[in-house]
């Protein structure tokens, strides 16, 4: 009989989130490193699809699974990973439009909401801290990457579908 390990809490967190059916999208270097970009981080920031005055929902589901308050938008959760929960981010659209245009990542099993990485730049670019004119560098350093390898790649694909045609 296989012995099934209990979720790691961020893993918690986002499930829970999903269960009471609070939208979420994953911000910041957090979502940028889920989609490619080599650079550490040190929290989790998790933009909340709820008005600021209903934070105490979401901090009422992390007590509920053991973690720390450090403020109405900053936890630590039971491994101590630090997560800060946002309701506006500068620079970006409401909540339901970049939702809509948020891309789905598979993490530890889940398909989570994460912010494409033109918006981090462009919400990083709001912010204008030091801290993030260098992630946006490396941010515009992966989609260079990541668009070089897509047009490497469409000569392969076009030639691919040639040869199913006449095949």
């Amino acid at each position: 009989m296989a012995i099934s390990e209990k979720p790691r809490p961020l893993i918690q967190l986002l499930q829970t989130l999903r269960a009471e059916r609070i939208r979420f999208i994953l911000a910041g270097m957090s979502a940028a490193n889920l989609q490619g970009v080599l650079a550490a981080t040190i929290d989790v920031d998790i933009w909340i699809g709820l008005p600021s005055r209903q934070y105490m929902r979401v901090i009422n589901i992390c007590r509920k699974l053991g973690a720390t308050l450090r403020s109405q938008n900053k936890v630590y959760l039971s491994d101590d990973t630090p997560v800060d929960f946002i309701y506006e981010i500068s620079g970006l659209t409401t909540f339901d439009k970049e939702y809509s245009r948020s891309n789905q990542v598979s993490f530890h099993g889940l398909r989570i909401p994460v912010l494409p990485l033109e918006r981090i730049i462009k919400s990083k670019k709001a912010a204008a801290r030091d801290k993030d004119k260098l992630h946006i560098i490396l941010i515009r350093q992966t989609l260079r990457v990541k668009r070089a390898a897509v047009r490497r790649l469409e000569p392969l694909k076009a030639t691919t579908r040639r040869a199913r045609r006449k095949g």
